[in-house]
């Protein structure tokens, strides 16, 4: 069994205290930014609920680990636990996904013990999916946990909001954050580490993957490809087929953030932040031929762009393309 990451610690001990009080509440909404594993601790506070072994009721009980329950849950075939996603072909939680719920949890407990249902992402949910678990989270049945997970709870229906206790994780502090991605990631320097933190907002999971991923490299090769666009001396065309490949979305919140430091360093001679400090020389060097007018037009033509990133109809290469040319026009 493995445990909660160690900036969930003070989250993870307050909901252990309250098991022990015996006042845990029926649904609880885990909010904060993406990478910081909300859904980790779902699952542990799941196989700490599902848990059947007759252990002392202190703050510091974690699943035993050889129980019935502790195997099914390794085995991932426990009865009493509901994982409800999107389907794999879609992005949104539909209402018939949410009455198959209700059925279920209007069943005993197979195990005799909790059933836990884990919701991910909540703001996946639409409208009527949103308007029938409402029922659920106002009476819930007996010894019911429902958890519901989301990086952007403000588009959740007040009406969710409020029959939900929020546990919110903020950006971990940047000490713990490093610690734990170098242990993850033994191959990492600590500048690269600090890096990939910086360029995942702090959040130390999503630093992981683009670890894994080779974002740093990815990155400083887009960088490239984007000052030969501004000296003329490769096709934008060429370079959208590309960067296609590398990802739709990715490439522009590497334009965004880029254009955001640039922007930055012209409005401010010494600028109290930039988030991409590592390469900041050259994109200062960048901005300095780029009027600042421009620059605010190019940042808007790339919110645009993200706006409709996820439009099905739309032609993502010609999408990038858009931006790209962009980048060869001096007005």
């Amino acid at each position: 069994m493995s445990s909660p990451f160690p900036w969930q610690e003070a989250q993870w001990q307050n909901l252990m205290s309250r098991i022990a009080q015996g006042n845990l509440p029926h649904a609880l909404l885990l909010t904060g930014r993406r990478g910081t594993g909300k859904q980790h601790f779902a699952q542990q506070l799941a196989e700490r609920l599902l848990c059947s072994s007759e252990q002392v009721e202190t703050v510091e009980l974690k699943p035993c680990g050889e129980c019935k329950g502790c195997r099914l849950m390794a085995a991932k075939t426990h009865p009493d636990l509901k994982n409800v996603f999107p389907p794999e072909d879609k992005q949104i939680i539909s209402v018939d996904q949410i009455r198959e719920l209700t059925h279920h949890l209007s069943l005993t407990a197979l195990c005799g013990g909790y059933q836990v249902v884990l919701i991910s992402p909540a703001d996946g949910m639409n409208v009527n999916a949103a308007n029938s678990l409402l029922k659920t989270l106002e009476e819930p049945p007996a010894n019911t946990m429902l958890l519901l997970i989301s990086d952007r709870p403000s588009t959740l229906p007040a009406t969710i909001r409020s029959r939900c206790q929020v546990v919110n994780f903020e950006r971990p502090a940047h000490h713990s954050a490093l610690a734990w991605l170098l242990q993850q990631q033994p191959e990492l320097d600590p500048q690269s580490a600090n890096t990939l933190l910086e360029l995942a907002d702090g959040a130390p999971l999503r630093a992981a993957e683009m670890a894994s991923q080779g974002t740093i490299n990815q990155r400083a090769e887009m960088l490239d490809d984007l000052e030969k666009i501004t000296t003329g001396r490769c096709n934008p065309v060429e370079i959208a087929k590309k960067w296609l490949k590398l990802g739709k979305k990715e490439s522009l919140y590497w334009v965004y953030g880029w254009l955001v430091d640039m922007v930055r360093m012209k409005v401010a001679e010494q600028p109290p932040y930039i988030s991409n400090a590592d390469v900041a020389p050259r994109l200062s060097k960048m901005a300095a031929n780029i009027e600042l007018s421009l620059l605010y037009k190019r940042l808007d033509q790339v919110n645009e762009a993200l706006r409709l990133a996820d439009n099905p109809s739309l032609n993502p290469e010609l999408l990038l393309e858009g931006v790209l040319i962009g980048w060869t026009s001096r007005r």
